[in-house]
């Protein structure tokens, strides 16, 4: 350990310094515990300087046992006394707790770069489901049983399900929900409920709304189905709203392309249902314009795990519903869980898209995925028009002019009568004409009008 370097270094998601022991030095050997763990120096201040201070026999144990005393589960750190500079340093270190996630006086910690962040009780359950190897959607749900389930759709989930297996599953529903472990006798998990059920169940609401414009919705549906059709229900929505163009080309037949690539957009929704948080009972929110979709998921993205990370797919995050994933992923309808973000932005990319936009709004994962195409179509079209209507208007102007030029002492009424265009156009056309200083208007003894310069 090069101690001069780290001593000279800054405070970060690993290190730590502190003046001396204190409930704060236990807070942060809590937030590493709750994170990846490393090292806390005691008795260095936070611009480098050492205190300097007697450490007696007694004084490193009285710390070990006031640490366990106060978190939960117990820490039980290591440590190390060193000397530098002529002066004592000593040093905690602690590693990953297994059991996650640890609390000091029921108040749990977790390292975000430099500092302790206060864990929520959303966050302090992920950790323990984590910790677990479990996930929301393997928790039996109280208030259902097997007979609420549809075995109907269980049967023909099977089938599809053995089309690409070798080995084939028994179709059966109760050995098909032992394998997959959906239920437990007679009580049943949310993954159950939410993908079989007989009756939709509320927590899997999704909206789906069509804009005219940003701020115009002309259409809304709400949709209550099990996880499976909802894909399908969601899918035919957006195809029924997006744009399709027939190309036609050397081929006998023609070809047709979609406004956005098909596979990709159907990832995105997939993954949208699978890795939502249904805990909440939040609905998804799936949005349809002109010119882009828009996916709202009710889903954060762990602490450590940054957009960057995410689109470079350098680090993974867990599956919020291990038992849903793995039905879909037994489907077809996926494959790995995370690899499918990378891929689903390439292939927008390949399709002459702009990348896909991902980012977090408070608790919310919002996708956005433009066409630029439709927006340059438009600005063409305007463009259009008005240098139309620029070419009409300087014609009538000139026309004006004209006119002027050969009858001068005329007022505007007289002139929208001879050229046959309304009075109010004739004012609009003599006001250009005279900030451009073409015109100017004259008064006789009798008489008045308007006169060329």
């Amino acid at each position: 350990m090069n101690l001069q370097k780290i001593i000279h270094s800054w405070e970060n998601e690993h290190i730590e310094f502190k003046e001396k022991f204190s409930d704060k030095v236990i807070e942060t050997l809590v937030s590493f515990a709750n994170f990846r763990g490393w090292k806390i120096f005691v008795w260095v201040k936070d611009n480098w300087d050492i205190i300097w201070i007697q450490i007696w026999k007694e004084t490193i144990q009285n710390y070990i046992n006031k640490i366990k005393l106060v978190t939960e589960y117990k820490i039980i750190t290591d440590y190390e006394v060193v000397e530098f500079k002529w002066k004592t340093i000593l040093i905690f270190k602690i590693t990953e707790h297994p059991n996650k996630p640890i609390s000091i006086k029921w108040k749990y910690y977790k390292r975000r770069l430099n500092s302790n962040h206060l864990m929520s009780t959303d966050e302090i359950t992920d950790e323990y489901l984590k910790t677990k190897n479990l996930s929301y959607d393997m928790h039996f749900v109280d208030w259902k049983t097997i007979a609420d389930l549809d075995f109907d759709k269980i049967l023909e989930t099977i089938d599809k399900i053995n089309e690409n297996r070798l080995i084939k599953i028994e179709k059966d529903v109760l050995s098909f929900l032992h394998k997959f472990e959906l239920n437990y006798w007679e009580k049943i998990t949310h993954a159950a409920h939410l993908l079989f059920p007989k009756k939709a169940p509320q927590e899997s609401e999704i909206l789906i709304w069509l804009f005219w414009d940003d701020i115009t919705i002309k259409k809304s549906e709400t949709i209550k189905a099990s996880l499976i059709d909802e894909v399908e229900m969601v899918m035919d929505f957006v195809l029924a709203y997006i744009t399709k163009e027939y190309i036609i080309t050397w081929k006998p037949a023609r070809y047709e392309k979609w406004q956005y690539p098909i596979e990709a957009i159907r990832e995105f929704v997939i993954n949208a249902i699978i890795h939502r948080k249904y805990i909440w009972w939040t609905h998804s929110q799936f949005r349809v314009y002109r010119h882009k979709l828009q996916f709202w998921n009710y889903w954060k993205l762990d602490p450590e795990l940054t957009i960057e990370k995410l689109y470079s797919w350098t680090e993974k995050s867990y599956t919020k519903n291990k038992k849903i994933s793995e039905i879909f992923k037994e489907l077809w309808l996926i494959e790995k869980y995370w690899s499918w973000i990378n891929r689903s932005v390439k292939k927008v990319e390949n399709y002459w898209l702009p990348k896909p936009k991902i980012e977090e709004v408070s608790w919310w994962l919002q996708v956005e995925i433009y066409d630029e195409s439709f927006l340059n179509k438009k600005e063409e079209k305007n463009e259009g028009v008005n240098e139309g209507v620029n070419e009409g208007v300087n014609e009538g102007v000139n026309e004006l002019l004209d006119f002027i030029k050969n009858n001068p002492w005329k007022r505007t009424f007289y002139i929208s009568k001879k050229i046959n265009k309304p009075q109010k156009t004739i004012e609009r056309w003599i006001k250009k004409l005279k900030d451009e200083w073409k015109i100017e208007f004259r008064w006789a003894s009798k008489t008045w009008g308007y006169f060329i310069k």
